[in-house]
């Protein structure tokens, strides 16, 4: 068992380090589709699995020029940090009502199945859309405070959404907006930990895999920023909706498996 959590968050990680999407968008999904943990325990395994992931690449690659100015990508990553917190906040409100464990898994992979058939199709005709440009900072900022929402409440990393917001809104190259999403899932999910720590700690979560994936994220983390500088953007474009469909297929499952289980 120790070794299947290692794999996936390894494989995952790995790809998610080469296209942006942080690997999270597997994690969360696959281990709901397993069903050992809690939708709490998921939660923070995913985070944390994924942000030793999105600080091993960010440490990696910030020594590189980058287009996109050190002052935006701060308010790209602060404000996620801020959207990080509130989306924790809005997810154990949602954990400590009535809301049964199926109920909240059917919720968050509802929404990210509904999020990745969007941006699957705005990837595959991205060419005939026309990106908008946005310079103003504060377009920056509200950008990051939403990515930063969906990325803790859905526990994923939010790699998918911020890959294409970044490319339709700021006009960002595709490994421009990998590397910005990596900053930006990084604070998102620092915030989402901090978060957890003041409101109690993890006493109350399953993290028995955690140093398994923790470790498999970093090496994930490595490899993936490695690799990533090997190949061509379309090559990243190819892995990126490879690995929607691959989170839409689970996503489905989930949705029905879960739901069965709300009617018996």
């Amino acid at each position: 068992m120790f070794a299947l959590y290692f794999l996936i968050a390894l494989i995952c990680t790995f790809a998610g380090a080469i296209t942006g999407m942080g690997g999270g968008v597997v994690i969360k999904p696959v281990l709901d589709l397993m069903g050992h943990f809690d939708s709490a325990s998921i939660g923070a395994l995913s985070s944390i699995t994924v942000l030793a992931m999105s600080l091993t690449t960010f440490i990696r690659q910030v020594r590189k020029k980058r287009q996109t100015s050190i002052t935006k990508l701060l308010a790209l990553g602060i404000s996620s940090a801020g959207g990080g917190a509130l989306g924790q906040y809005i997810f154990e409100l949602m954990t400590s009502g009535a809301a049964s464990a199926q109920a909240i898994k059917v919720i968050q992979n509802s929404i990210l199945l509904f999020l990745i058939v969007c941006i699957f199709f705005y990837m595959l005709f991205r060419e005939k859309i026309k990106p908008l440009h946005l310079q103003n900072i504060v377009f920056y900022i509200l950008v990051g405070i939403l990515l930063g929402i969906l990325s803790s409440f859905l526990g994923i990393g939010g790699g998918p959404l911020n890959v294409a917001i970044l490319m339709l809104l700021f006009g960002m190259e595709i490994k421009e907006a990998t590397f910005a999403s990596i900053v930006t899932i990084m604070f998102a999910q620092i915030a989402k930990v901090v978060m957890i720590l003041i409101g109690g700690g993890f006493g109350g979560y399953n993290l028995s895999m955690l140093p398994y994936m923790v470790i498999a994220g970093v090496l994930g983390g490595l490899i993936g920023s490695f690799v990533g500088k090997k190949i061509s953007g379309k090559v990243t474009a190819v892995a990126f909706n490879l690995m929607q469909l691959a989170v839409m297929i689970i996503c489905i499952v989930n949705i029905t498996t879960n739901a069965i289980a709300l009617k018996t």
